[in-house]
């Protein structure tokens, strides 16, 4: 999966239609508005994909600065031209109708029920007609092909009301839900998302990137330039937050806080199970901007896996940096005040990020010794291998202009630093190499990327492209299925089941092989294909891109693709090998005239002839 991993020093800062308003009629007569009064505002909408346009929010006195959107007019906003079908069919109970499912939400009791929650919140259409919301980046040689789900319907039940989340209604056959709500339930792996800044609304319909200033650069800055938030909407972004995380994080499995976030949910497990709980909570629901932000790096400490990433400071960019000074200054003291809470969020990260960092010093002095500088082929007698570093170098707009038609097709000539170019230009020398048997695919120090990628990679080896994945919200298990254009010639067609390659394929591995790169040897190992060196570094989630309900985007491991083994096993703890490399004590390399350094000991790792043994065991 795309992979953004968080380096912070300590207390460093680094179809295109206007939204159409829907207002469905009353089937059911006598029915009363709910919510009490309320004044609205018309915001701007700003997406890439649609004109910029307007849409009518509410705000309710109870909490006049939270916002609240027609389910109907969300719905046309993150997918443009749609519509959605709102239904009075009994005292307080509503059935919200769009074009792949139904829903059912009660507004006395505020609970929402569905058998269909993945189709109800699809967005994927924007990318292929016809996609179900699954994971997909859009590289243009891979294409969805279907699903198996198993089982095939379940009904999902999200209770808003333990979270004192009100959904309302106009009388007049219009609900109401708050914004972030609707957002968090409809944010998918594309990045799919949408926001509230306090002034406008941003929808990301068509980049996959996790911050909102992709398609609104100026989308932080009535968020930032406040450094006091209102009672009401910090109260409420609590609770919404509480909320989202107890439902749509995809609890992976190795953070401390695992089971219990999973059995009691975040604000219980602040509260009873985190020595520094209460004070992040507190933090939380501060009134001061710069306190709330440290209260956020701490659940990023709570939760951070590798995927997870809630500290917001890091979505700074540097003109925010420069433009607000003073908050800059007030989230270092807040850091100094709260140095428990900093510590847990410092201390989340060094375990992972030491076998990370440890794995990628040695694989970096220590392969070029063997391979040369910047080689991604090597070959030595019947073997050679592909050095692969990324899974996430993908030059999109060249691809896309070459299935397009109005580009070449990109090459290790013209398009060096393609992970898909590097792939095939290895497999092209190794195939037309009469004296190589044997490729191994060095992922040694491949952080992740593009799960198009991998499935393309895959199809090529040994014919299969699919995720096997669960999900922890539904209880559901799924098979996704894609097909590949194998032969690259621009067409889905029958000649790609033509294309073979006769070869040993091998993968090696690393502790800093994650996500993808945990992802790849997990399909390879499942395939019968040797996985060499040490265990992999894990990660078992897809990214998925949220919002609080005060506008800040942060992203978290998701519910909506925990990955597996075929059998169904979760990869999070990463890939043993099945042909283990012993990676005990340290070596020491020269890395120019006057300096050595020490670093784990991977010699045998980039020893072809080493490799070579192994696999002939």
């Amino acid at each position: 999966m795309k992979t953004k991993f968080l380096f912070i020093a300590a207390l460093a800062l680094a179809v295109s239609c206007s939204p159409r308003l829907q207002t469905a009629k009353n089937t059911v007569p006598h029915e009363q508005p709910d919510g009490g009064s309320y004044t609205e505002r018309t915001v701007p909408v700003v997406t890439k994909i649609a004109p910029d346009s307007q849409v009518t929010l509410r705000f309710y006195d109870s909490m006049p600065n939270v916002a609240y959107i027609s389910a109907a007019d969300f719905q046309s906003i993150v997918l443009p031209g749609s519509t959605m079908t709102v239904t009075h069919t009994g005292a307080g109970e509503y059935t919200l109708t769009n074009s792949e499912a139904s829903a059912t939400i009660n507004i006395n009791t505020d609970v929402f029920t569905t058998d269909q929650f993945e189709a109800f919140t699809n967005q994927m259409s924007l990318l292929q007609p016809g996609m179900a919301n699954v994971y997909y980046d859009g590289m243009p040689f891979v294409r969805y092909k279907s699903i198996t789900t198993f089982p095939e319907k379940v009904t999902t039940t999200l209770d808003f009301g333990a979270y004192g989340i009100d959904i309302h209604a106009d009388g007049q056959g219009a609900v109401y839900f708050p914004f972030a709500t609707l957002a968090d339930m409809y944010t998918d792996l594309y990045y799919h998302h949408a926001g509230f800044n306090g002034e406008k609304v941003v929808a990301n319909l068509s980049v996959n990137e996790v911050e909102l200033t992709e398609i609104d650069p100026d989308y932080n800055q009535p968020i930032l330039s406040r450094a006091t938030r209102p009672e009401d909407l910090a109260q409420f972004n609590y609770r919404e937050l509480c909320f989202a995380m107890d439902h749509f994080y995809g609890y992976p499995g190795r953070i401390t806080y695992n089971e219990q976030l999973k059995a009691k949910g975040l604000d219980k497990t602040l509260e009873e199970d985190i020595e520094c709980g209460p004070t992040i909570k507190k933090l939380l629901l501060s009134d001061k901007l710069s306190d709330y932000l440290m209260g956020m790096a701490g659940l990023s400490g709570v939760y951070f896996d590798g995927h997870t990433n809630m500290e917001l400071s890091s979505t700074f960019s540097e003109s925010d940096v420069e433009k607000y000074p003073q908050l800059v200054a007030d989230y270092q003291k807040a850091a100094l005040e709260n140095q428990n809470v900093y510590g847990l969020f410092m201390s989340a990260l060094a375990p992972m990020m030491s076998t990370m960092m440890s794995s990628r010093q040695a694989v970096s002095t220590l392969r070029p010794q063997a391979y040369g500088e910047n080689v991604t082929y090597f070959k030595k007698g019947d073997t050679a291998v592909c050095v692969f570093d990324s899974f996430n170098t993908r030059n999109e707009d060249s691809w896309k202009a070459y299935y397009a038609g109005t580009g070449p097709r990109p090459t290790i000539e013209n398009t060096a630093d393609d992970a898909m170019v590097i792939f095939l230009d290895a497999l092209t020398k190794a195939s037309e190499d009469p004296e190589v048997k044997n490729l191994i695919i060095d992922i040694s120090a491949n952080g992740g990327g593009s799960a198009d990628i991998v499935m393309a990679m895959t199809s090529l080896i040994f014919g299969k492209s699919y995720i096997s994945q669960d999900n922890p919200l539904t209880g559901q298990r799924s098979i996704v299925e894609y097909e590949v254009d194998r032969n690259f010639n621009g067409l889905f067609d029958e000649a790609d089941k033509d294309v073979r390659y006769d070869l040993n394929f091998a993968v090696l591995t690393s502790g800093n092989s994650f996500s993808c790169g945990n992802m790849f040897p997990s399909m390879l190992k499942d395939a019968g294909i040797p996985v060499l060196g040490e265990t992999s570094g894990g990660g078992s989630c897809a990214i998925q891109a949220m919002c609080t309900a005060d506008g800040f985007c942060f992203q978290i491991s998701s519910f909506r693709a925990r990955l597996n083994t075929l059998s169904g096993e979760n990869i999070d703890a990463g890939i043993t090998p099945t042909l283990p490399i012993v990676t005990d004590g340290k070596v020491d390399v020269q890395v120019s005239e006057d300096k050595t350094v020490s670093v784990k000991d991977f010699s045998k790792f980039f020893d072809i002839d080493y490799l070579r043994t192994l696999l002939e065991k």
